[in-house]
């Protein structure tokens, strides 16, 4: 079948995967990647690489990078992994993002690396009237992110410290035994006490 090649830009309107009502005729077969390297310098060659795509299960993405990075699994003794990268493209870049801030949750104290830039996609498309196929060339964003545990370079772009999250990490937590409650005024009863102590002051 013979084919033509036509080259777009991000901003062109037929991107989807699924074909609007006026372009059901088309049907995607194939969808290739450029094999681009990594952004970031300096990663190791047997870095633990999570490539996220558009139709990836975050909860399974998660499941085995949390488990590789708390040493449950993986390469059979018990080692938790130092580093992890993640990358996505197109519209497995917010997928991407948010596998990242989920993992930062769960696993604290991790040094952050964001680069971002830009792969190139090959899509064929055929029609079912038996018309030749058509190549498309696209230019798509992507994103590439490093966590560690150990320090990173702070004067690289894109580098974020680990932050101070609003409540405990689930590592945080397994460390911690269960609070001790006992022999202590609940803060509803703290509250009402100290409302009743300024009224029986009265007005100044």
């Amino acid at each position: 079948m013979e084919q033509q090649s036509i080259s777009f830009s991000p901003s062109f309107p037929f991107l989807s995967s699924t074909p609007k009502p006026g372009q059901s005729n088309f049907r995607r077969i194939s969808r290739t990647e450029d094999r681009s390297p990594c952004p970031i310098p300096g990663l190791a060659a047997d870095i633990l690489h999570m490539r996220v795509k558009e139709g990836s299960k975050i909860r399974n993405l998660l499941r085995f990078a949390t488990a590789r990075m708390q040493g449950d699994g993986g390469d059979g003794n018990g080692t938790s992994l130092r580093q992890v990268v993640f990358t996505g493209s197109g519209r497995g870049v917010t997928k991407t993002i948010t596998c990242v801030e989920i993992l930062k949750r769960k696993v604290g104290g991790l040094h952050q690396v964001s680069k971002l830039y830009y792969k190139t996609v090959n899509e064929v498309w055929e029609t079912q009237q038996g018309a030749p196929g058509i190549t498309m060339e696209r230019t798509v964003p992507a994103i590439c992110i490093l966590l560690s545990k150990d320090p990173l370079d702070p004067q690289e772009s894109g580098y974020q410290p680990p932050q101070n999250p609003s409540g405990p990490t689930e590592d945080a937590e397994r460390c911690r035994g269960p609070l001790r409650t006992d022999h202590s005024p609940s803060l509803q009863h703290t509250a009402k006490r100290l409302c009743l102590d300024s009224w029986s002051l009265g007005p100044p």
